[in-house]
């Protein structure tokens, strides 16, 4: 990157501080970090700082890996890192999204409301050596290596008003079993009218299904947008489980691994787990859009 006539630029020599760069050759550097290695003919994903010096040092420019990591920190780039975003495909997405958020906010007192969803791929994973307990200063040491036992499936549903965790474990995850958990709830409130959420598995809206809730129709079936299971709040439950018992565990077998959930689950539901929900979309923001929400 030199001048046409051949003349240097007036770019630092290798370890010059970076304040000697003057801001066109700074703005010229982050504008190339900005843009795709393979673009340049660098066949990697992402920069670092010294592959970007040494894709700059080969097109002339006296610099160092140092230099150009300070131009980087300066312009607050971090190319090693990145942030994962979905797009929604769900066309449906804000009404099935408000849908959810009224039963949380606005559903009679006298009506239940349960979040259904399976947590799969529940592995039981024996250590093969104890852990080593923590002392001061030392975190709990684990033993990397491990024995596989075969996973199993919570069929699980989380009672929204009572913060009450229950369901089953199963090895298999399918329309059958999840009418299963279908009975389990409608077994457990045996009166009233209810709202199950759950989100779009395609065992979750089969003909057995629809069968079932044309047979029960005290419940009602609400689905959250694709993409969106996170507006169910059996997610919040599940994870507090994930981290309570799976992490950690050392299971011997998938019989150990049931026992230890169910334990959890008796444990878990002598108290009361209500989750303070406050998500509110933008637009229920003023009283009128909250109102237009509500009725739609």
């Amino acid at each position: 990157m030199r001048k046409a006539d051949g003349k240097a630029s007036g770019r630092p020599t290798l370890g010059a501080p970076a304040r000697s760069l003057s801001d066109h050759d700074c703005a010229v550097i982050v504008a190339e970090a900005c843009s795709s290695p393979a673009d340049a003919g660098v066949p990697v994903t992402h920069w670092s700082g010294r592959l970007l010096g040494a894709h700059l040092r080969a097109n002339d420019w006296d610099i160092s890996d140092s230099m150009v990591q300070r131009i980087l920190r300066d312009a607050d780039l971090r190319p090693h890192r990145q942030t994962m975003w979905l797009t929604c495909h769900d066309d449906e997405f804000r009404e099935k999204r408000d849908d959810v958020l009224n039963l949380y906010y606005d559903t009679p007192r006298d009506e239940h409301v349960i979040c259904v969803d399976e947590k799969t791929g529940m592995q039981a994973l024996e250590r093969r050596f104890a852990d080593i307990p923590m002392k001061p200063g030392q975190p709990v040491r684990r033993e990397f290596e491990y024995i596989r036992h075969g996973t199993l499936a919570l069929m699980g549903a989380f009672d929204v008003r009572a913060g009450k965790l229950f369901g089953f474990t199963s090895e298999d995850h399918n329309a059958l079993t999840f009418i299963d958990l279908l009975n389990v709830v409608d077994t457990c409130y045996p009166e009233g009218c209810g709202h199950i959420i759950c989100d779009n598995l395609s065992a979750h809206d089969t003909e057995d299904v629809l069968d079932w809730f044309d047979e029960h129709p005290r419940w009602t079936r609400h689905f959250t947008p694709k993409h969106a299971s996170w507006l169910s709040q059996i997610e919040g439950a599940f994870s507090i489980l994930a981290k309570h018992v799976l992490a950690r565990g050392s299971f011997a077998s998938l019989d150990e691994l049931r026992r230890k959930i169910y334990d959890y689950l008796l444990w878990f539901n002598q108290t009361e787990h209500v989750f303070k929900w406050t998500y509110r979309p933008k637009s229920w923001a003023s009283k009128q859009g909250r109102t237009f929400a509500a009725r739609h």
